[in-house]
């Protein structure tokens, strides 16, 4: 029964709300909270990621997601897709995100807007629950559905700094019975505002802290607070603080220009860390360099 019980919470807290995928590692794959960063990297970047969140505990989150974009040549417009899985219990979802962002260069810095669209496939397979009643309705699994769903974000980046503001998963779900249908409820917006800056602390190191704020009406605003150093452009290494929720440490390894490996293991903060071995996630990340005819290719971000 512990384990339709933990099982149970998870379903009942997002069975109405907007689904956000659970991520560490948006420092080093912004695009997954704002689309305004689509072709932040001026190139065809691929990144992918797996997370497994509270391991030991049974029907924990695990979470598959790969993304893809890249700027077109010689005009202001970037393209992109994202793609995830995760399961949550017997919730599972999967979606599929294309995303545009519009890019207006200035002298040493840029201002960008995007909007993504997509839709996510939502199951949940109730008839995997261990319950006492084998005739109850829990065991019924709800049917297959088609979720349609719209991001939008805005981001100013320049060489030591940026400022980042999105709403990613306007629409949710609910389930009516034996039907799934779209919910629009304004409260259920998540709003994210972050920024960062870097500071020079030798010839080839820097202190990269940054700050996401993500507020949810009627709940109390969370912040991730983040401190990365970065050594010789090849190594990183930092913490993040999540209020009231985990903390979260941090590494990357850069072996060339182009590849990178990234690293993240969090310990809740809550009651249920003596029920767990954390949360770990891993993230590889792979960029096809080309030149660009701007004079500032690469900008901060997370």
């Amino acid at each position: 029964m512990k384990r339709l019980l933990i099982i149970s919470l998870f379903m009942s807290s997002l069975a109405s709300a907007q689904h956000v995928p659970i991520i560490s590692q948006y420092m080093f794959n912004d695009i997954a909270l704002n689309p305004a960063n689509t072709g932040n990297q001026d190139a065809l970047s691929l990144f992918g990621n797996f997370r497994a969140q509270w391991i030991g505990i049974p029907g924990a989150p695990t979470t598959y997601s790969f993304s893809a974009h890249s700027p077109l040549k010689n005009v202001s417009s970037s393209i992109g897709i994202q793609m995830f899985a995760d399961k949550i219990g017997v919730d599972q979802n999967t979606g599929i995100f294309g995303s545009y962002a519009y890019r207006i260069r200035m002298e040493k810095s840029a201002l960008s807007f995007g909007l993504a669209g997509g839709v996510m496939l939502v199951k949940s397979s109730n008839s995997q629950l261990a319950v006492n009643d084998a005739g109850d309705d829990l065991l019924t699994d709800s049917p297959l559905g088609v979720i349609p769903d719209v991001s939008f974000g805005v981001s100013y980046n320049a060489e030591k700094y940026f400022v980042s503001f999105s709403i990613p998963m306007f629409l949710g779900h609910v389930y009516d019975g034996n039907k799934i249908r779209i919910d629009h409820d304004f409260k259920n917006y998540n709003f994210m505002l972050g920024g960062g800056v870097a500071f020079d602390v030798g010839k080839s190191q820097k202190i990269k802290p940054s700050l996401l704020l993500k507020y949810k009406p009627g709940a109390r605003i969370q912040a991730d607070i983040n401190t990365m150093v970065e050594i010789h452009k090849v190594f990183e290494a930092g913490l993040s603080y999540r209020t009231e929720e985990s903390i979260i440490a941090l590494l990357k390894f850069n072996p060339t220009q182009q590849f990178s490996v990234m690293y993240s293991f969090g310990m809740p903060l809550t009651p249920i860390s003596y029920r767990q071995y954390g949360s770990h996630e891993i993230g590889l990340r792979f960029n096809f360099l080309y030149k660009t005819q701007i004079a500032n290719a690469r900008y901060l971000a997370w």
